[in-house]
């Protein structure tokens, strides 16, 4: 087996965390339920506000203490916690020895022998580390028992945590990238669009835009080392099978994959090797459309250099790229920004410090991976967000990660200040400073015209053309006038109705005109008829793109249970090229396979013509194939130009809610009433049962799922499909025949269920997969496919559709 150990580490992190969250949600409510407030000006929001900045706070600190950098004791919270009780009262903690450690001991560079009486040896870290806010300032009498922290550190306790990666994820380890899950877990997901964004996912955007960004630079400035037929393409001709995922080149079965799928990946594989040894390959965007490993390539590239000129111009180049996150949250995507760079830096610098000349330039090699990071961090990274506990977690994490770097408390250098990198305010509205809600409220205030702020925050990135690289989750939350405090009129994509039109747009605005763009979006964005005009502009934004799809079942990218059940794209785009549209088709998976998701990923580049009468769709496709198809299905009417808009006996019976392996159509009323029961009536001289024949079919299937969010089925999903009657009798015979017989099939293995006097009524359609194969190959005469063409639609999807695996809904 290929992913047993890595599964097995990827369940264990995922287990514990989950674990954690479990406890630590019970542990928040109880925490803040113990808060005593007289005559409180807190409102319930700023008190659960309150509670979490003290938690998280709190965690911050253990992260430390367990590093020994907190006068030496590892459990310095809970002695503290007992030494106040007993030296200066109880209940004490919160208002006597919290604000000292936070403003006096890690934020103040000289520690006065009292201070030292009181906290010990600690180090400092910045001053603006553990900023008051403002509700803090009203609220100075707020008691909090010290019985709340014992109970606290308690839960603390049961777990060991690590500042930087354990070598080994014994039970219960927990590192600093919890502080990410739980916010983006407890903030409100629904209203406020946020959905926790796993490592995977926010590594693959990170890397496919930041390296390619870092090659195009590069190729701009030193031709003669980076363009096409330059010396470093070499390195894929010797070794190919080093740049090629394990997954694609391995020879076995893997444990989901199908004989035909199998046969599948290993032709895809030996295409891939065939162009890397033959130095087909020569540019950088190859790397995401052949789906490579791009950072082992880059660091390849950089330990294949002795001249310490490009070395240094690869170093500052390093320096040089800004990296923003519009909606940054808890930092999920910077921190894998910084993931992607950190290497990168690190071959510089090991191949600079072989020449002697360049030793003076570098940091001690003791120093590297602090210095590193801390070069990263105030050079590379850059954030918004309307929630300032975001930013304060960002920020937190951020520096978690330098301080996982230091050996001893001596070592402990202040923090750099990032306030002019991670910024809390809206993207929306360009104000950072005093930031209206990005969220619905029940009052309508006016924002100003706030242009001047984000020219103070970012004016040499703005005036030097934009952000080289711009990555993200935006909110996915919907717009109205009436319950937004601010206007949205200077957005092109505001007729969307949704704050990620608009966050995009705001995006290819601070994008730098040869910079590099990525962010997860909901599927819809690219497959439905109200997000046609953001598709429109992103076509005429981005002229070259790849689009990756995910259904959400049996597995789904996001954590956060049903709430987070959404399909969704991932997008990797350039503001320059020639156009160039690359896809893949609508990929599902088990849980199980998670940790291979990414590898697994096969892009096709899009031929197909675009659709006149249907332009709301960026196609879902992964194979050549799929081009023909589409092509020739294109060439027929839209089914609409058959409909009667008179009621008549030729009616066809469908529904419009379930079925997320099969969409079923029926000549007959449905027994039970449903709201998502509908019903079309075509005009005399069509036969109602080619049309169910027809829409019962894998092509169709194939045609929806490609062009579609795999969501909804509206009108116009179904009529736009393209279906010119056919004029052969012979045809039209046949699929009626079929449809007739298919009937029965449907009638014979339906299931009833009786609910009072309500019922339901379900198809298995699968059962009857023989009958819809024959109404396909009588569609793959009149459509001209080839045979090629008619085995693939038959076998299309059929893995999750015919219940090959467990878990797998049928219906």
């Amino acid at each position: 087996m290929l992913t047993t150990g890595y599964y097995s580490s990827f369940q264990n992190i995922e287990q514990i965390i989950k674990h954690f969250y479990d406890r630590f949600k019970v542990e928040r409510t109880t925490f803040q339920n113990h808060f005593q407030l007289q005559d409180s000006s807190l409102s319930r929001q700023e008190q659960e506000q309150l509670a979490s900045l003290l938690l998280n706070r709190l965690m911050f600190i253990y992260f430390l203490q367990t590093r020994g950098f907190l006068d030496g004791d590892r459990h310095y919270l809970n002695h503290h916690l007992q030494r106040t009780c007993h030296e200066i009262g109880r209940d004490m903690f919160y208002c006597s020895f919290l604000p000292l450690l936070f403003q006096k001991g890690l934020g103040m560079p000289t520690h006065p022998p009292h201070i030292v009486a009181r906290l010990g040896k600690v180090p400092y870290l910045g001053s603006n580390l553990f900023t008051l806010r403002e509700f803090e300032y009203r609220e100075p009498a707020l008691l909090i028992p010290d019985a709340a922290f014992k109970r606290l550190f308690t839960f603390f306790d049961h777990y060991h945590w690590h500042l930087d990666e354990p070598l080994s994820r014994e039970k219960g380890s927990i590192t600093p990238d919890i502080l990410g899950y739980i916010f983006e877990q407890y903030v409100n997901q629904q209203q406020m669009g946020a959905y926790y964004t796993r490592e995977d996912t926010t590594a693959y955007i990170a890397n496919n835009t930041i390296i390619p960004y870092f090659f195009d630079v590069l190729a701009q400035k030193i031709p003669t080392t980076f363009a096409d037929e330059s010396p470093i393409w070499q390195l894929l001709q010797n070794t190919p099978e080093r740049y090629i995922p394990e997954v694609i080149a391995s020879p076995h079965y893997l444990p989901d994959e199908t004989p035909r799928e199998y046969l599948q990946r290993r032709n895809r594989y030996t295409t891939i090797r065939e162009c890397l040894s033959t130095g087909q390959v020569k540019q950088i965007d190859d790397f995401i459309s052949y789906n490579l490993h791009i950072t082992c390539f880059a660091r390849d590239v950089i330990y294949s250099f002795s001249d310490p000129a490009l070395l240094l111009a690869c170093y500052q180049q390093l320096t040089s790229i800004t990296i923003l996150d519009p909606t940054c949250g808890s930092g999920a995507f910077l921190l894998a920004a910084l993931r992607t760079l950190f290497p990168l830096y690190e071959a510089c610098l090991e191949q600079l410090q072989k020449h002697d000349a360049m030793n003076t330039l570098l940091p001690r090699l003791s120093q590297w991976p602090y210095s590193i990071l801390k070069t990263i961090i105030t050079n590379n990274l850059y954030g918004i967000d309307i929630m300032e506990e975001a930013t304060e977690i960002c920020k937190l994490h951020l520096f978690l990660k330098l301080l996982a770097q230091v050996e001893t408390i001596e070592d402990i250098e202040p923090l750099p200040d990032i306030d002019h990198n991670i910024h809390t305010g809206n993207t929306l509205i360009e104000y950072i400073q005093q930031p209206q809600d990005i969220y619905p409220t029940s009052s309508h205030l006016e924002a100003p015209s706030l242009q001047e702020h984000w020219q103070q925050a970012f004016t040499d990135i703005l005036a030097g053309g934009g952000f080289a690289v711009i990555i993200g989750n935006p909110p996915y939350v919907e717009y109205t006038e009436q319950t937004f405090p601010y206007s949205l009129n200077h957005f092109h994509t505001r007729v969307c109705a949704n704050l990620y039109t608009c966050i995009v747009e705001r995006s290819q605005q601070l994008l730098s005109p040869q910079g590099r763009h990525g962010m997860i979006l909901p599927l819809a964005a690219f497959a439905t008829k109200n997000m046609q005009p953001f598709l429109e502009i992103f076509r005429n934004w981005f002229p070259v793109s790849w689009i990756s799809f995910y259904h959400f079942r049996p597995s789904m990218l996001f954590s956060g249970g049903k709430v987070a059940s959404i399909p969704t794209a991932i997008y990797l785009t350039k503001s320059h090229g020639q156009e160039q549209r690359f896809s893949t088709h609508l990929i599902k998976w088990a849980q199980e396979q998670r940790p291979l998701l990414f590898a697994r990923l096969s892009y096709h580049q899009i031929s197909a013509p675009r659709d006149p009468l249907n332009r709301h769709y960026y196609p879902k496709i992964s194979q050549q194939c799929e081009n023909l198809i589409l092509s020739k299905v294109l060439q027929h009417q839209p089914i609409s130009a058959y409909l009667s808009r008179i009621p008549n006996h030729n009616t066809m019976y469908y529904r419009t809610a379930g079925g997320l392996y099969w969409k079923v159509f029926v000549n007959f009323p449905w027994p039970y009433h449903t709201t998502s029961n509908k019903q079309c009536f075509f005009r005399e001289g069509y036969e109602r049962d080619v049309f169910v024949a027809l829409y019962n079919s894998s092509l169709f299937w194939w045609y929806y799922t490609i062009t579609f969010d795999s969501f909804n089925l509206k009108d116009y999903m179904l009529f736009g499909f393209r279906f010119t009657y056919p004029d052969n009798p012979s045809i039209v015979q046949q699929l009626q025949h079929y449809s007739q017989q298919l009937m029965e099939d449907y009638c014979r293995y339906a299931k009833h269920l009786k609910r009072g006097q309500t019922g339901s009524y379900t198809i298995y359609a699968r059962k009857s997969k023989t009958i819809i194969d024959a109404i396909d190959t009588i569609l793959a005469q009149h459509y001209g496919f080839t045979p090629e063409e008619l085995d693939f639609i038959l076998n299309y999807d059929i893995k999750y559709r015919m219940g090959l695996l467990p878990n797998t809904d049928l219906l």
